[in-house]
């Protein structure tokens, strides 16, 4: 052996023994890391943020049960005591209301050149004529009187005549009842004359100054304070605040409450409530599910040691060989991308997909453990072209042995063992006639099942459906619970026959989803012809092709946060947070404040948190962030809905009221449908480049 040569041994001795040293101590790290965060310590509540979560859930009831409880009318439904008593303090900006109760009163409004006039708590008993007069400032008759008749409570509407000119006019309104038949009817001045002395006038009449544009709208000014508001109404103001909050965000429910005179406190009051409920029930889940202490963060290293030290054991479990020196990484803020190079055994027996979902599934059953959220996606490669099939079939030839190039044939005589003639031959009956037990005990149908039995092993292949209806969503069984019922049964019951052998087992639900074998807490997947014309001024469509799969997440945490609604907010808000960490980075704790106050689209108190979150700031400051800017874009928006609207009227443009609102919704919705599409393409397209950096594919 030359120098030369010798010197390249020694280096490649040398850079092995530094391999295994790297290794072992991040092997050390990894461990230390596990037992920090397999913490037996169960106590409920353990940290601040279980008592947080606590006080959320004893505030959302309280909350939500006093709403629902004022809006069934069965808690003082008719009092007006509440809103009365602080329409006469500072929180109520509109002015003292007045107390209606058993009085008559009317509401007059107006949309472009029509105008609605109803009435309130008249006798249901009588009949009723509503008569409603448009005059001039002098009260002087111009010939515009409208009637209308009929039981109770009435309403009228009606356009003014196109002779009116622009300018200043008076509404009189008047409300008569008499004990007439039911069947009265009144449209004009003969017929109300022919029984005005059969009615009595009730109340006086109400009268409002009217003004007439010439931008074709009318503008109101009633000088009477608002009645004040039931308990009743109240309550069923808060759902309606509650659902336009939900649908179109804080300024949504803030100018549909405002355009109809709700007091700003009660509006205050209920997205208040609404902000504190949610960001003190999910942030901390989201703090549980997201949050690692420092210590626990894994570095490049750690993680790529990580995944590999656990595809050894996918490795073991599938019989087959990974290729590691091939395997790749690509490791991002949104995603962590693995292409897993692979060759096949004479014992593999499982298919592509089930390889690729067991590669998945312990992966993500570690990363659960290690506190790693982000999404996974997975690239298998069989290298010998063995199971590259997708169509459900064995990988079994017409002679049951396993197909594979350079694979032998498992027995050369395996058609002699259907007769009886050896051990094996018995073996495999007696396994055939059990599976079929075991089919039934499970309430099963045997989709496609193969078993090989040789000196060395018994390789058993099913493939079931449950027979329930429905299964999809009832049946609550894994593939892995099923594949672990049958072995723990066939070790049992085979035990004096099994000798050497091993059992290998593969187990498959036919019904259900990738997902589903690999046990993700959420999944997201790409979609085929996106079009991104409107969005990204692309002329084309776009195909994403994937599918990202999230570390489950068990208990409470799980169950709220990981189901596929939820799961769906909760990625578009990690987007969101993702794409707004630079802000917080910069501005920090005042930074957040400010976030969540602003009305960004899309911001609040979940996307605060979240965004902390990333920020890796501090649960409490967090959370006293969230909750300064929640309270104070409530109380902002509640204090100045109102003023806007008036200001529109008062410069006639209450007409857009509607449409502002119609157009917040919008906003909101486009906005949340954009940062979906931006965030589904943001974590498809780069894992779709480095996934194509692989010629072969299998998936």
């Amino acid at each position: 052996m030359s120098v030369e040569d010798a010197s390249l041994v020694e280096s490649s001795v040398s850079s092995e023994i530094d391999n295994l040293v790297e290794k072992d101590s991040l092997d050390r790290e990894l461990d230390r890391i596990r037992l920090r965060r397999t913490d037996k310590d169960k106590r409920f509540p353990k940290t601040f943020d279980d008592v947080v979560l606590i006080f959320g859930v004893i505030a959302g009831i309280v909350f939500f049960g006093g709403v629902t409880l004022l809006s069934s009318g069965m808690f003082a439904g008719d009092s007006i005591l509440i809103d009365q008593t602080l329409s006469k303090t500072p929180l109520d900006t509109g002015g003292e209301c007045r107390d209606m109760q058993g009085e008559l009163w009317y509401q007059i409004y107006s949309e472009h050149l029509e105008i609605f006039v109803e009435t309130h708590n008249a006798r249901d008993d009588n009949s009723s004529v509503l008569v409603v007069r448009f005059t001039d400032l002098n009260k002087s008759d111009i010939g515009e009187v409208h009637y209308q008749s009929g039981q109770g409570d009435i309403d009228i509407s009606f356009i003014l005549s196109g002779e009116i000119n622009p300018g200043d006019y008076l509404l009189i309104v008047s409300f008569y009842q008499g004990d007439l038949d039911s069947g009265l009817l009144v449209t004009n001045s003969t017929t109300f004359s022919e029984v005005s002395e059969k009615l009595k006038m009730i109340g006086n009449e109400k009268i409002v100054d009217l003004e007439v544009t010439t931008h074709s709208s009318i503008y109101i000014s009633d000088p009477d304070p608002r009645a004040c508001f039931t308990m009743e109404i109240l309550g069923g103001w808060g759902w309606i605040l509650m659902a336009a909050e939900w649908a179109g965000g804080r300024e949504t429910a803030m100018l549909t409450g405002g355009s109809a005179s709700v007091p700003a406190w009660w509006m205050a009051f209920i997205s208040l409530g609404m902000s504190i409920f949610f960001l003190c029930v999910q942030y901390p889940l989201m703090h549980r599910m997201y949050h690692r202490d420092t210590d626990d963060l894994l570095t490049d290293k750690q993680l790529r040691r990580l995944i590999e030290r656990t595809l050894r054991k996918s490795e073991n479990d599938q019989r087959i060989t990974i290729k590691f020196e091939e395997m790749k990484m690509q490791e991002r803020a949104i995603s962590i991308d693995v292409i897993i190079p692979y060759n096949t055994t004479n014992k593999t027996i499982g298919q592509a997909t089930d390889i690729r979902a067991a590669f998945t599934r312990d992966l993500l059953e570690e990363f659960a453990v290690f506190g790693e959220m982000r999404p996974l996606q997975i690239k298998s490669i069989s290298l010998d072209g063995i199971n590259s099939n997708s169509n459900h079939e064995f990988i079994l030839s017409n002679d049951l042995s396993i197909i594979g190039s350079e694979r032998s044939i498992l027995s050369e005589d395996y058609s002699s063992f259907f007769s009886g003639l050896s051990a094996n031959g018995k073996l495999e009956e007696k396994t055939i006639h059990l599976l079929d037990k075991w089919f039934k005990k499970h309430n099963l149908i045997d989709y496609g099942s193969a078993i090989i039995v040789d000196d060395e092993s018994i390789l058993i292949r099913v493939i079931y459906t449950p027979m329930m209806r429905f299964s999809y969503f009832l049946y609550r069984k894994s593939f892995i619970d099923m594949q672990e019922d049958l072995n723990d049964y066939l070790s049992e019951v085979l035990a004096e026959n099994l000798g050497s052998r091993e059992l290998i087992i593969s187990a498959r639900n036919e019904k259900a989803t990738l997902s589903d074998r690999a046990l993700a807490g959420r999944v997201e997947l790409g979609s085929s012809r996106v079009d991104y014309l409107l969005f990204e001024g692309k002329s084309e469509d776009t195909d994403l092709v994937g599918e990202a799969m999230v570390a489950k997440q068990a208990g409470l945490t799980g169950v709220l946060l990981q189901n596929p609604f939820m799961g769906d907010i909760l990625s578009s808000v990690e987007y969101v947070a993702y794409s707004n960490r630079s802000r917080i980075d910069k501005y920090g704790f005042w930074g957040l404040i400010v976030f969540v106050w602003i009305p960004f689209m899309a911001s609040g108190v979940l996307v605060g948190a979240m965004l902390g979150l990333v920020a890796r700031m501090r649960f409490r400051r967090v959370l006293l962030a969230c909750l300064v800017g929640g309270s104070a874009a409530s109380i902002t928006w509640a204090y100045t809905a109102r003023g806007i609207i008036e200001f529109m009227e008062r410069y006639h443009a209450q007409t857009f009221i509607p449409f502002l609102i119609l157009l917040a919704f919008v906003f909101t919705f486009l906005h949340l449908r954009r940062n979906k599409r931006r965030r589904r393409e943001e974590l498809f397209r780069e894992s779709m480049a480095f996934f194509a950096t692989s010629s072969n594919s299998n998936i």
